[in-house]
């Protein structure tokens, strides 16, 4: 037997349902104080949204720091007018912030502005977020001017050969599309025992991306359109790494 509930939906609930849809859709002239039905593109748009939204959610957080800041200058130009590392590493890190959305990643960085971090603070606040992986953005300085060209560097961590593995290969995705993008030479990934990739729980990196001391190439560093073609190829880089070589 049909229930009384099913019969009062059928034969009440539903023709109201339906004349109300009719009428918000159909009568000429006639604005309806209320919305009773959802339009097709209505649906469509929330539904875009909610997708949209469980992505966001979904996505690899990317944990991004720009080296040095505040009281800590890094390295600096030798000619010229006067660059520091804090500064160059942090309009690259906002490049690298803006790709890295741009394909859908969500981001945090260590540093929005001119600020001063202990080493220690930077691990913990990439440990603390819990993210897929970390990148650390620096330059580079050598005694030898004639030194140029972009380095990559993992920690090989003896007790956890997994997240080595890892990091490794995020390096070797990185500097590969940071070289096409840049035309830069290559100085290869290497091993480095450096406490923001020690500390870290996660795959993590630092890239140096060319040597400040190198009066040719900080020519070209200083130009934005470098420090954001590097940005552009870690981005690509992470996304290969994430994606692509799994």
């Amino acid at each position: 037997m049909v229930s009384m509930t099913f019969r009062f939906l059928l034969f009440y609930i539903l023709p109201c349902f339906i004349f109300s849809c009719s009428k918000a859709t159909y009568v000429a002239n006639e604005e309806p104080l209320s919305r009773p039905c959802v339009r097709p593109t209505e649906e469509i748009a929330m539904v875009t949204a909610v997708k949209s939204l469980r992505t966001r959610l979904a996505s690899p957080l990317i944990v991004i720091d720009a080296g040095h800041g505040g009281k800590d200058n890094g390295t600096e130009s030798k000619k010229g007018p006067k660059f520091y590392e804090k500064h160059l590493t942090l309009t690259t890190a906002e490049f690298l912030e803006a790709y890295l959305k741009k394909m859908g990643f969500r981001t945090a960085m260590t540093r929005k502005d001119d600020l001063y971090l202990e080493l220690k603070e930077r691990a913990e606040f990439a440990n603390a977020r819990k993210p897929a992986l970390f990148v650390s953005v620096h330059y580079n300085s050598a005694p030898n001017r004639q030194a140029e060209g972009v380095e990559v560097y993992y920690y090989n961590d003896s007790d956890d050969k997994k997240r080595s593995q890892s990091s490794k290969d995020l390096a070797k995705a990185i500097l590969d599309a940071v070289l096409v993008e840049t035309k830069a030479k290559s100085r290869g990934i290497k091993e480095g025992n450096f406490a923001v990739i020690r500390e870290t729980t996660m795959p993590a990196i630092i890239i140096e991306g060319g040597f400040m001391t190198n009066e040719g190439e900080m020519s070209r560093i200083r130009d934005k359109n470098y420090m954001s073609g590097l940005a552009k190829g870690i981005a690509q880089g992470i996304n290969e790494y994430l994606y692509k070589s799994k």
